[in-house]
Protein backbone atom coordinates (compact mmCIF):
# COMPACT_ATOMS: atom_id res chain seq x y z
CA UNK A 1 0.00 0.00 0.00
CA UNK A 2 1.56 3.26 -0.92
CA UNK A 3 1.56 5.88 1.93
CA UNK A 4 -0.66 8.28 0.57
CA UNK A 5 -3.67 5.67 -0.25
CA UNK A 6 -4.91 6.07 3.50
CA UNK A 7 -5.02 9.75 2.92
CA UNK A 8 -6.85 10.13 -0.82
CA UNK A 9 -10.23 10.62 -0.54
CA UNK A 10 -12.24 7.61 -1.37
CA UNK A 11 -15.66 7.01 -3.20
CA UNK A 12 -17.45 7.05 -0.35
CA UNK A 13 -20.85 8.33 -2.34
CA UNK A 14 -22.37 6.14 -4.65
CA UNK A 15 -24.28 7.34 -7.48
CA UNK A 16 -28.67 6.96 -7.68
CA UNK A 17 -30.41 5.54 -4.60
CA UNK A 18 -30.25 2.23 -4.45
CA UNK A 19 -27.65 0.21 -2.21
CA UNK A 20 -25.01 -1.57 -3.69
CA UNK A 21 -25.44 -5.53 -5.36
CA UNK A 22 -22.18 -6.65 -3.64
CA UNK A 23 -19.86 -4.88 -1.04
CA UNK A 24 -16.35 -6.74 -0.96
CA UNK A 25 -13.63 -5.79 1.56
CA UNK A 26 -10.76 -4.07 -0.25
CA UNK A 27 -8.65 -5.85 2.62
CA UNK A 28 -9.54 -9.07 2.77
CA UNK A 29 -9.25 -11.42 -0.20
CA UNK A 30 -12.41 -13.71 0.58
CA UNK A 31 -15.80 -12.68 -1.35
CA UNK A 32 -18.62 -12.25 1.33
CA UNK A 33 -21.26 -15.12 1.01
CA UNK A 34 -23.74 -14.85 -2.00
CA UNK A 35 -27.04 -16.51 -2.04
CA UNK A 36 -27.86 -18.67 -4.89
CA UNK A 37 -28.80 -15.44 -7.66
CA UNK A 38 -25.59 -13.99 -6.48
CA UNK A 39 -26.70 -11.64 -4.10
CA UNK A 40 -24.72 -10.50 -0.97
CA UNK A 41 -26.63 -10.41 2.65
CA UNK A 42 -27.91 -7.49 3.40
CA UNK A 43 -30.77 -6.36 5.84
CA UNK A 44 -32.66 -4.18 3.65
CA UNK A 45 -33.14 -3.94 0.03
CA UNK A 46 -32.45 -1.24 -2.33
CA UNK A 47 -35.01 1.58 -2.81
CA UNK A 48 -36.18 3.02 -5.93
CA UNK A 49 -37.19 6.58 -6.38
CA UNK A 50 -40.02 7.14 -9.22
CA UNK A 51 -40.34 10.39 -10.39
CA UNK A 52 -43.04 11.26 -7.73
CA UNK A 53 -40.51 11.10 -4.97
CA UNK A 54 -41.86 7.58 -4.13
CA UNK A 55 -39.86 4.82 -2.81
CA UNK A 56 -40.31 0.95 -2.77
CA UNK A 57 -38.65 -1.82 -0.93
CA UNK A 58 -37.45 -3.31 -4.29
CA UNK A 59 -35.69 -6.20 -3.27
CA UNK A 60 -34.92 -7.29 0.38
CA UNK A 61 -32.13 -9.09 0.96
CA UNK A 62 -28.68 -8.43 2.89
CA UNK A 63 -32.25 0.08 7.95
CA UNK A 64 -34.02 15.94 21.59
CA UNK A 65 -30.56 17.69 20.57
CA UNK A 66 -30.07 21.30 20.41
CA UNK A 67 -29.90 22.33 17.04
CA UNK A 68 -26.22 24.18 15.84
CA UNK A 69 -25.45 26.94 13.21
CA UNK A 70 -23.02 25.12 11.15
CA UNK A 71 -23.30 21.18 12.14
CA UNK A 72 -22.15 18.11 10.72
CA UNK A 73 -18.61 18.69 12.05
CA UNK A 74 -17.32 16.40 14.09
CA UNK A 75 -19.07 16.41 18.36
CA UNK A 76 -16.48 14.04 19.83
CA UNK A 77 -12.34 13.60 19.54
CA UNK A 78 -10.57 12.04 22.03
CA UNK A 79 -7.26 10.08 22.52
CA UNK A 80 -6.68 10.18 18.75
CA UNK A 81 -3.28 11.09 17.54
CA UNK A 82 -3.12 14.64 15.44
CA UNK A 83 -1.67 12.81 12.71
CA UNK A 84 -4.04 10.35 12.89
CA UNK A 85 -6.64 12.47 13.09
CA UNK A 86 -6.09 15.07 10.83
CA UNK A 87 -5.89 12.09 8.42
CA UNK A 88 -9.40 11.02 9.28
CA UNK A 89 -11.30 14.09 9.57
CA UNK A 90 -10.04 14.38 5.40
CA UNK A 91 -10.91 11.00 5.06
CA UNK A 92 -14.73 12.01 6.69
CA UNK A 93 -14.58 15.39 5.07
CA UNK A 94 -16.76 14.57 1.82
CA UNK A 95 -19.65 13.31 3.94
CA UNK A 96 -19.25 16.79 6.36
CA UNK A 97 -22.23 18.85 5.64
CA UNK A 98 -25.18 21.17 7.53
CA UNK A 99 -27.66 20.54 5.01
CA UNK A 100 -27.49 16.85 4.41
CA UNK A 101 -28.02 13.49 6.46
CA UNK A 102 -25.15 12.10 7.19
CA UNK A 103 -22.81 8.97 9.26
CA UNK A 104 -22.25 8.76 12.96
CA UNK A 105 -18.04 7.16 13.05
CA UNK A 106 -16.91 5.66 16.36
CA UNK A 107 -13.16 3.60 16.70
CA UNK A 108 -12.60 1.64 19.15
CA UNK A 109 -9.08 1.03 20.38
CA UNK A 110 -7.83 -0.78 23.35
CA UNK A 111 -10.94 -0.26 25.25
CA UNK A 112 -11.33 3.16 24.79
CA UNK A 113 -13.21 5.31 22.39
CA UNK A 114 -10.10 7.17 20.32
CA UNK A 115 -12.38 9.08 17.56
CA UNK A 116 -16.02 9.57 17.20
CA UNK A 117 -17.45 11.96 15.36
CA UNK A 118 -21.31 12.93 13.63
CA UNK A 119 -21.33 14.07 10.45
CA UNK A 120 -24.21 16.01 9.00
CA UNK A 121 -28.24 16.31 10.07
CA UNK A 122 -30.70 13.68 11.93
CA UNK A 123 -33.01 15.23 10.87
CA UNK A 124 -32.69 17.72 7.81
CA UNK A 125 -35.75 19.18 7.82
CA UNK A 126 -35.50 20.24 11.47
CA UNK A 127 -31.97 20.73 11.19
CA UNK A 128 -30.70 18.97 13.87
CA UNK A 129 -27.29 17.48 13.74
CA UNK A 130 -26.27 13.83 15.00
CA UNK A 131 -24.88 13.46 17.64
CA UNK A 132 -23.61 10.76 19.73
CA UNK A 133 -26.64 9.53 21.37
CA UNK A 134 -28.40 9.72 18.12
CA UNK A 135 -30.39 6.79 17.35
CA UNK A 136 -30.25 4.89 13.97
CA UNK A 137 -31.91 1.40 12.91
CA UNK A 138 -28.91 -0.63 12.69
CA UNK A 139 -30.80 -3.15 10.43
CA UNK A 140 -29.19 -6.47 10.22
CA UNK A 141 -26.73 -5.68 12.52
CA UNK A 142 -29.31 -6.38 15.28
CA UNK A 143 -28.50 -10.03 14.32
CA UNK A 144 -25.99 -9.86 16.85
CA UNK A 145 -28.30 -9.57 19.57
CA UNK A 146 -29.95 -12.05 18.98
CA UNK A 147 -27.33 -14.67 18.72
CA UNK A 148 -26.09 -12.93 22.01
CA UNK A 149 -29.13 -14.02 23.43
CA UNK A 150 -29.62 -17.34 22.46
CA UNK A 151 -25.93 -17.80 23.71
CA UNK A 152 -27.33 -16.28 27.31
CA UNK A 153 -30.35 -18.90 26.91
CA UNK A 154 -27.45 -21.23 26.51
CA UNK A 155 -25.49 -20.79 29.30
CA UNK A 156 -28.39 -21.17 31.09
CA UNK A 157 -29.34 -24.83 30.09
CA UNK A 158 -32.35 -22.94 28.56
CA UNK A 159 -31.35 -23.75 24.87
CA UNK A 160 -30.02 -26.17 23.02
CA UNK A 161 -28.50 -25.12 19.48
CA UNK A 162 -28.87 -28.62 18.12
CA UNK A 163 -32.73 -28.62 19.60
CA UNK A 164 -34.97 -29.09 16.52
CA UNK A 165 -37.04 -25.84 15.43
CA UNK A 166 -40.18 -27.77 15.07
CA UNK A 167 -39.85 -28.29 18.95
CA UNK A 168 -40.51 -24.67 19.87
CA UNK A 169 -42.45 -23.80 16.68
CA UNK A 170 -44.57 -26.92 15.99
CA UNK A 171 -46.27 -24.62 12.88
CA UNK A 172 -42.78 -25.49 10.84
CA UNK A 173 -42.86 -29.32 11.78
CA UNK A 174 -43.73 -29.60 7.93
CA UNK A 175 -40.00 -28.84 7.57
CA UNK A 176 -38.87 -31.28 9.27
CA UNK A 177 -36.99 -32.55 12.60
CA UNK A 178 -33.78 -32.13 10.74
CA UNK A 179 -33.48 -27.94 11.11
CA UNK A 180 -31.94 -26.98 14.29
CA UNK A 181 -31.65 -23.89 16.38
CA UNK A 182 -27.87 -23.56 14.92
CA UNK A 183 -29.11 -23.71 11.44
CA UNK A 184 -31.14 -20.81 11.91
CA UNK A 185 -28.29 -18.90 13.39
CA UNK A 186 -25.73 -19.54 10.54
CA UNK A 187 -28.21 -19.24 7.41
CA UNK A 188 -28.23 -23.04 6.93
CA UNK A 189 -31.92 -23.52 7.70
CA UNK A 190 -33.05 -23.46 3.75
CA UNK A 191 -36.60 -21.77 4.98
CA UNK A 192 -38.25 -20.20 1.94
CA UNK A 193 -38.19 -16.32 1.36
CA UNK A 194 -41.41 -14.40 2.05
CA UNK A 195 -40.78 -10.88 2.24
CA UNK A 196 -41.98 -9.79 -1.20
CA UNK A 197 -45.59 -11.78 -0.34
CA UNK A 198 -45.65 -10.43 2.85
CA UNK A 199 -44.77 -6.82 1.69
CA UNK A 200 -47.76 -6.80 -0.66
CA UNK A 201 -50.28 -8.39 1.85
CA UNK A 202 -49.23 -5.94 4.93
CA UNK A 203 -50.62 -7.09 8.36
CA UNK A 204 -53.90 -6.96 10.05
CA UNK A 205 -52.82 -4.38 12.14
CA UNK A 206 -50.42 -2.15 8.82
CA UNK A 207 -47.38 -4.24 10.01
CA UNK A 208 -46.26 -7.88 9.63
CA UNK A 209 -45.68 -8.75 13.13
CA UNK A 210 -42.97 -12.20 12.85
CA UNK A 211 -46.20 -14.32 14.28
CA UNK A 212 -47.87 -13.35 10.88
CA UNK A 213 -44.51 -14.65 9.58
CA UNK A 214 -44.68 -17.20 11.08
CA UNK A 215 -48.46 -18.28 9.82
CA UNK A 216 -47.70 -17.22 6.03
CA UNK A 217 -44.47 -19.34 6.40
CA UNK A 218 -46.24 -22.65 7.86
CA UNK A 219 -48.24 -22.49 4.22
CA UNK A 220 -45.71 -22.38 2.25
CA UNK A 221 -44.07 -25.20 -0.07
CA UNK A 222 -40.92 -27.37 1.04
CA UNK A 223 -37.53 -26.08 2.13
CA UNK A 224 -35.32 -24.74 -0.41
CA UNK A 225 -32.22 -26.82 0.45
CA UNK A 226 -31.67 -29.71 3.15
CA UNK A 227 -30.94 -28.23 6.26
CA UNK A 228 -27.29 -27.45 6.69
CA UNK A 229 -26.47 -28.22 3.02
CA UNK A 230 -25.26 -24.40 2.13
CA UNK A 231 -25.31 -21.01 3.36
CA UNK A 232 -27.90 -18.81 1.98
CA UNK A 233 -28.29 -15.42 4.30
CA UNK A 234 -32.04 -15.25 5.54
CA UNK A 235 -33.76 -12.56 7.73
CA UNK A 236 -36.33 -15.16 7.71
CA UNK A 237 -34.57 -17.84 9.71
CA UNK A 238 -33.44 -14.83 12.43
CA UNK A 239 -37.46 -13.65 12.58
CA UNK A 240 -38.01 -17.37 13.28
CA UNK A 241 -35.42 -17.49 15.90
CA UNK A 242 -36.59 -14.54 17.65
CA UNK A 243 -39.69 -17.01 18.37
CA UNK A 244 -37.97 -20.02 18.95
CA UNK A 245 -36.14 -17.93 22.05
CA UNK A 246 -39.44 -16.33 23.22
CA UNK A 247 -40.80 -19.85 23.85
CA UNK A 248 -37.85 -21.17 25.18
CA UNK A 249 -36.80 -18.10 27.49
CA UNK A 250 -41.00 -17.61 28.33
CA UNK A 251 -41.18 -14.14 27.83
CA UNK A 252 -41.63 -11.67 24.24
CA UNK A 253 -38.58 -11.07 22.16
CA UNK A 254 -38.36 -7.44 22.87
CA UNK A 255 -38.95 -7.84 26.64
CA UNK A 256 -35.55 -10.16 26.74
CA UNK A 257 -33.17 -8.15 24.95
CA UNK A 258 -33.78 -5.20 27.27
CA UNK A 259 -34.14 -7.18 30.42
CA UNK A 260 -30.93 -9.40 29.45
CA UNK A 261 -28.85 -7.45 27.05
CA UNK A 262 -29.86 -3.43 27.08
CA UNK A 263 -30.61 -2.79 30.10
CA UNK A 264 -27.43 -4.82 32.09
CA UNK A 265 -25.23 -2.93 29.87
CA UNK A 266 -26.79 0.51 30.57
CA UNK A 267 -27.79 0.88 26.58
CA UNK A 268 -30.27 3.53 27.81
CA UNK A 269 -31.10 4.93 24.35
CA UNK A 270 -31.59 1.31 23.00
CA UNK A 271 -35.20 0.38 21.73
CA UNK A 272 -36.70 -2.52 19.88
CA UNK A 273 -39.11 -0.74 17.69
CA UNK A 274 -41.25 -4.32 17.11
CA UNK A 275 -44.58 -1.56 16.64
CA UNK A 276 -44.30 1.32 14.40
CA UNK A 277 -45.59 3.32 17.98
CA UNK A 278 -42.76 2.30 20.00
CA UNK A 279 -41.14 5.83 20.97
CA UNK A 280 -36.97 5.82 20.22
CA UNK A 281 -35.26 9.31 21.85
CA UNK A 282 -33.50 11.05 19.79
CA UNK A 283 -34.59 8.80 16.31
CA UNK A 284 -32.73 10.30 13.04
CA UNK A 285 -34.65 10.16 10.01
CA UNK A 286 -33.55 7.91 7.24
CA UNK A 287 -33.32 9.36 3.99
CA UNK A 288 -32.54 8.21 0.22
CA UNK A 289 -31.23 10.60 -2.86
CA UNK A 290 -33.31 12.47 -4.94
CA UNK A 291 -32.74 14.47 -7.50
CA UNK A 292 -30.16 17.33 -5.98
CA UNK A 293 -30.93 16.66 -2.81
CA UNK A 294 -32.61 13.82 0.08
CA UNK A 295 -36.45 12.85 0.54
CA UNK A 296 -37.38 10.91 3.69
CA UNK A 297 -37.92 6.71 3.69
CA UNK A 298 -41.36 6.24 4.23
CA UNK A 299 -42.59 3.45 6.82
CA UNK A 300 -43.22 0.31 5.99
CA UNK A 301 -45.01 -2.87 6.45
CA UNK A 302 -41.99 -4.92 7.44
CA UNK A 303 -40.60 -2.19 9.63
CA UNK A 304 -41.26 -4.24 12.94
CA UNK A 305 -40.36 -8.05 12.07
CA UNK A 306 -37.75 -8.80 14.92
CA UNK A 307 -35.01 -10.76 15.66
CA UNK A 308 -33.35 -9.92 11.53
CA UNK A 309 -33.49 -6.04 12.28
CA UNK A 310 -35.52 -3.54 13.86
CA UNK A 311 -33.13 -2.59 16.36
CA UNK A 312 -32.30 1.22 16.98
CA UNK A 313 -29.55 2.03 19.29
CA UNK A 314 -26.67 5.10 19.26
CA UNK A 315 -22.44 5.11 19.21
CA UNK A 316 -22.46 5.55 22.74
CA UNK A 317 -24.44 2.32 23.19
CA UNK A 318 -22.90 0.17 20.71
CA UNK A 319 -19.32 1.46 22.28
CA UNK A 320 -21.05 -0.17 25.70
CA UNK A 321 -22.14 -3.60 24.37
CA UNK A 322 -18.15 -3.67 22.18
CA UNK A 323 -16.72 -3.61 26.40
CA UNK A 324 -19.06 -6.13 27.12
CA UNK A 325 -18.02 -8.45 24.56
CA UNK A 326 -14.17 -7.47 25.15
CA UNK A 327 -15.01 -8.20 28.33
CA UNK A 328 -16.78 -11.35 28.58
CA UNK A 329 -19.64 -9.76 30.11
CA UNK A 330 -23.14 -11.00 29.90
CA UNK A 331 -21.50 -13.92 27.60
CA UNK A 332 -18.31 -16.11 28.82
CA UNK A 333 -15.82 -16.52 27.03
CA UNK A 334 -15.93 -20.59 25.99
CA UNK A 335 -19.32 -19.80 24.93
CA UNK A 336 -18.45 -16.76 22.58
CA UNK A 337 -15.74 -18.65 21.41
CA UNK A 338 -17.86 -21.93 20.40
CA UNK A 339 -20.75 -19.47 18.99
CA UNK A 340 -18.08 -18.40 16.62
CA UNK A 341 -16.34 -21.03 14.44
CA UNK A 342 -17.74 -21.72 10.94
CA UNK A 343 -19.93 -24.31 10.08
CA UNK A 344 -18.58 -27.12 7.68
CA UNK A 345 -21.46 -27.48 4.94
CA UNK A 346 -23.09 -30.01 2.94
CA UNK A 347 -19.86 -30.03 0.49
CA UNK A 348 -16.97 -30.07 3.20
CA UNK A 349 -16.48 -26.36 3.02
CA UNK A 350 -16.34 -24.24 5.92
CA UNK A 351 -19.03 -20.70 6.13
CA UNK A 352 -17.84 -17.55 6.58
CA UNK A 353 -20.68 -16.89 8.90
CA UNK A 354 -21.32 -17.85 12.37
CA UNK A 355 -23.96 -16.33 15.33
CA UNK A 356 -24.72 -13.09 14.07
CA UNK A 357 -21.24 -12.49 12.76
CA UNK A 358 -19.16 -12.56 9.38
CA UNK A 359 -15.88 -14.18 9.58
CA UNK A 360 -12.96 -13.24 8.02
CA UNK A 361 -9.28 -12.96 7.50
CA UNK A 362 -7.49 -9.78 7.17
CA UNK A 363 -3.71 -10.38 6.65
CA UNK A 364 -2.94 -12.44 10.39
CA UNK A 365 -5.61 -10.36 12.14
CA UNK A 366 -9.10 -12.17 12.56
CA UNK A 367 -11.92 -10.50 11.53
CA UNK A 368 -15.51 -10.00 12.26
CA UNK A 369 -18.27 -7.76 10.79
CA UNK A 370 -21.42 -7.06 9.35
CA UNK A 371 -23.63 -5.02 7.32
CA UNK A 372 -27.07 -3.31 7.84
CA UNK A 373 -29.01 -1.51 5.36
CA UNK A 374 -32.98 -0.63 5.22
CA UNK A 375 -34.94 2.21 3.78
CA UNK A 376 -32.74 4.74 4.29
CA UNK A 377 -30.89 3.35 7.18
CA UNK A 378 -27.04 1.36 6.80
CA UNK A 379 -25.05 0.23 9.92
CA UNK A 380 -21.35 -1.31 9.79
CA UNK A 381 -19.62 -3.09 12.16
CA UNK A 382 -16.05 -4.48 12.22
CA UNK A 383 -14.07 -5.81 14.97
CA UNK A 384 -10.72 -7.01 15.86
CA UNK A 385 -11.39 -9.21 18.50
CA UNK A 386 -7.52 -10.12 19.36
CA UNK A 387 -6.32 -7.00 18.72
CA UNK A 388 -9.41 -4.99 20.61
CA UNK A 389 -10.13 -2.78 17.63
CA UNK A 390 -13.43 -1.61 16.25
CA UNK A 391 -14.96 0.54 13.82
CA UNK A 392 -18.64 1.89 14.08
CA UNK A 393 -20.64 3.15 11.26
CA UNK A 394 -23.89 4.48 11.38
CA UNK A 395 -25.61 6.12 8.87
CA UNK A 396 -29.28 7.69 7.96
CA UNK A 397 -28.68 7.92 4.04
CA UNK A 398 -28.66 5.38 1.50
CA UNK A 399 -25.96 6.69 -1.10
CA UNK A 400 -22.69 6.13 1.32
CA UNK A 401 -20.73 3.01 0.99
CA UNK A 402 -19.98 2.25 4.69
CA UNK A 403 -17.79 -0.88 3.33
CA UNK A 404 -15.79 1.07 1.72
CA UNK A 405 -15.52 3.68 4.47
CA UNK A 406 -14.81 1.09 6.99
CA UNK A 407 -11.93 -0.50 5.88
CA UNK A 408 -10.17 3.25 4.43
CA UNK A 409 -10.14 3.80 8.49
CA UNK A 410 -8.89 0.22 9.15
CA UNK A 411 -6.15 1.10 7.56
CA UNK A 412 -5.76 4.49 8.31
CA UNK A 413 -4.95 3.00 12.39
CA UNK A 414 -3.03 -0.67 10.70
CA UNK A 415 -0.81 1.21 8.59
CA UNK A 416 1.29 -0.21 5.93
CA UNK A 417 2.03 -3.77 8.03
CA UNK A 418 -0.92 -4.42 9.12
CA UNK A 419 0.18 -3.68 12.96
CA UNK A 420 -2.97 -1.71 14.77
Amino acid sequence: MKKNDAVAAPRLIRTGAGFPPSRRSEIDPMPEPRDDQGRSPERGRSISVDPKGQRSARSRFAPGTARLSALAASFLLVSCTGDLRERLDALLAPLRSDRAPGVAVMVIRDGAVVYSAGLGLADVERGIPIGPRTAFDIASVSKQFTAMLAMILRQEDRLDYDTPVARFLPDLSRFGETMTVRHLLTHTSGLPDYYDALARAGGPRGFVSNHDALAYLARQGDAVFPPGERFQYSDVGYEMLALVLEKAAGEPFGDLLRRRIFEPLGMRDTRLRDRPDVPVPNRARGYAPLGQGFAPSPDHPLDCLVGSGAVNTTLDDLDRCDQALAADRLVRRATLDDALRPMRLGDGTLSAYAFGWFLKRDLWHRRLEHPGSWLGYQAFIVRYPDDRFTVVLLANRSDVDLAVLADRIVRLYAGPFGTF
